[in-house]
């Protein structure tokens, strides 16, 4: 057993409290990293035939397991096996299988590997958190496959009483596939708030924690105890009995305040004076449209694209793209769609579309640059899909990492050019689209006056715009103590794009995290902003933090905020109206001790 009480400071991605004893996983096998082995020409077919009977499998045993879970889970997480289901038959992975089998003849467990291990990699490597977490789904459906090609022994579960789950890594099947009736929570090592094991976890009501250090995983046992704080991100181990009753204690107030926000989700977003903020959710993929409905929110504020540019030769056409937007805007009904043409450059980067590579690509030929100067072959694909299928629903169209005036320009005259050739064509068209921009770049935000003159509405991306204002990568530890959402000077740059919003009677809102941080809403709701849009699970606490706020109290804390001499400030000024108007959340949010940060940046 590990030493008593110790404490550590994790990552929380599900919320809740749990207290029991640990339920070590450990993979009994694994396929590992298939040997690169080349088979006779005669022997094709024969790898073809069992490449289609282990995707025959894969279907059976997936399709077995997202029937035995339905009914534990809600509708729109059983999606997460649907996704898995669409990968096992996606033609164009199939196809690179394939010919790896018949071009280089190798045998179908290498080929599998080799073109699944190229698609994961290239998710893997962004850094956008939701798209990172897309390489797990593609390396579990492709360890499925590899194990039903050389059918090994499946990861067990033979536990008899109640514990809590602590393994390196949970895959999306393994977890789902888990009896949620003898689970108290998750301890991982490797996942963020955005991975499927959280997501489950959150569906199934479980608190669970990400980020638990390997060399404790790989020590804990089955007689330790551990306490899961999944609001603070807290991992106690072996705590004494005065703690282990104080968690107790908390564990069933904190069952009531999560009942109370689910109770909430049929209430307005709105102020105690009568302000209502529009609360809309990020998107990944076709299947997380459902979480619309069950997040309560009023649209999709921010629809990621970049999932139908990856992989070797699999840039998209335009039909495919057509049917992918049509059916979400349909899925959407009335519900606005807000659609981000393709943000690829910096950390995504693929062979298929660069031409050639950059020495500092944050700053290079990224977002609408790229569109712009390098690809407008694919820039234009995707605006004919998009003006396509704009008739199905409620769809806008959003630009990324603007950062002049022209480059505005220069899109509505491809707008235009694209809308000509349809007409020309006699095809359906969206004649009037909505458009915006999204506000990354201090460039953007000072010249928000008069890109406002020019659009239907503004996005503030507020991870590339503290990025950007603060010169950091954000993506390096060493620097990461300068990100600072809450810096005056960021508070400054959004407060400049509302008012050029207000001046040019469109809306404006935030699809950064900061619009998912409790204690930072008072002041995005002070500074005047329309909307909101975040990764769906933290729509409920956000509508209870607006519900809680004066609007006139809002404003005049987020112009204090404004004056601070650092983010600790301004922060600390915005949870002292938290305190004031809303003593239960800021009880919630004080558990956090990185919240209270001292440092003066």
């Amino acid at each position: 057993m590990l030493s008593s009480n110790l404490n550590l400071q994790v990552l929380a991605i599900s919320p809740g409290i749990a207290v029991g004893r640990v339920q070590p996983v450990r993979r009994k096998s694994s396929s590992g990293v298939p040997v690169l082995q080349e088979i006779a020409p005669a022997m094709v077919e024969n790898e073809l035939a069992r490449l289609e009977q282990s995707i025959r499998t894969t279907r059976n045993q997936l399709q077995a397991l997202k029937e035995r879970v339905s009914e534990k889970l809600k509708t729109d997480d059983v999606g997460i096996l649907d996704a898995h289901l669409l990968l096992v038959d996606d033609l164009a992975l199939r196809r690179e299988v394939e010919q790896r089998i018949r071009e280089k003849h190798w045998t179908a467990e290498y080929s599998l590997y080799d073109t699944a291990e190229h698609f994961a990699r290239v998710f893997a490597n962004m850094q956008d958190e939701y798209l990172k977490e897309r390489a797990v789904d593609i390396r579990d459906v492709s360890d499925r496959l590899l194990r039903n090609l050389s059918a090994p022994e499946e990861v067990k579960d033979d536990r008899d009483d109640h514990r809590i789950i602590v393994a390196n890594t949970l895959t999306p099947s393994e977890t789902a596939g888990l009896d949620s009736n003898k689970i108290l929570g998750f301890a991982i090592e490797t996942g963020s708030a955005t991975c499927h094991t959280a997501i489950l976890a959150r569906s199934m009501r479980l608190p669970a924690v990400a980020g638990v250090p390997a060399e404790i995983i790989n020590t804990l046992s089955a007689e330790d105890k551990l306490i899961i704080d999944g609001f603070s991100g807290r991992l106690i181990i072996n705590p004494d009995a005065r703690t282990e009753e104080s968690y107790r204690l908390r564990a069933r107030s904190a069952v009531a305040f999560y009942n109370q926000l689910e109770q909430d989700k049929k209430l307005r977003p709105e102020t105690t004076d009568g302000f209502e903020i529009e609360l809309a959710i990020n998107v990944g993929s076709v299947e997380q449209i459902s979480e619309l409905k069950t997040a309560g929110a009023s649209g999709v504020g921010l629809l990621r694209t970049e999932f139908l540019f990856f992989g070797e030769n699999s840039v998209p056409d335009e039909e495919s793209q057509f049917e992918v937007y049509r059916k979400l805007l349909t899925l959407a009904g009335d519900a606005p769609v807000t659609v981000r043409t393709m943000d690829i450059g910096g950390d995504k980067l693929d062979n298929n579309i660069f031409r050639s590579s950059e020495a500092n690509p944050f700053l290079g030929l990224r977002g609408i640059r790229l569109c712009l100067y390098e690809r407008m072959d694919l820039f234009k694909t995707q605006l004919r899909a998009l003006l396509r299928a704009g008739v199905f629903g409620n769809l806008r169209i959003m630009f990324p990492m603007v950062s002049s005036v022209l480059e505005v320009l220069e899109v509505k005259k491809v707008i235009a050019s694209v809308q000509q050739e349809l007409a020309d064509e006699k095809r359906e068209f969206l004649r009037k689209p909505v458009i915006g921009v999204m506000i990354e770049t201090p460039a953007a935000a000072l010249m928000a006056d008069e890109l406002g003159k020019l659009v239907d509405f503004f996005s503030i991306g507020t991870n590339d715009l503290v990025q950007y204002t603060m010169a950091i990568d954000r993506g390096n530890e060493r620097v990461a103590y300068l990100y600072k959402p809450a810096h005056p000077a960021i508070l400054k740059l959004i407060s400049l794009c509302v008012a050029a919003a207000h001046k040019n009677n469109i809306y404006v809102g935030v699809c950064g995290q900061m619009a998912s941080e409790p204690e930072l809403v008072p002041l995005l709701v002070g500074l005047g902003v329309h909307e909101l849009s975040m990764d769906p699970g933290a729509v409920p606490l956000i509508r209870r933090v607006i519900r809680g706020l004066s609007l006139f109290e809002a404003q005049r804390t987020a112009a204090e905020a404004m004056m601070c001499p650092n983010a600790a400030e301004s922060l600390r000024v915005s949870l002292a109206l938290l305190k004031r108007l809303a003593p239960d959340l800021f009880e919630a949010l004080q558990k956090n001790e990185n919240i209270t940060s001292k440092e003066k940046i």
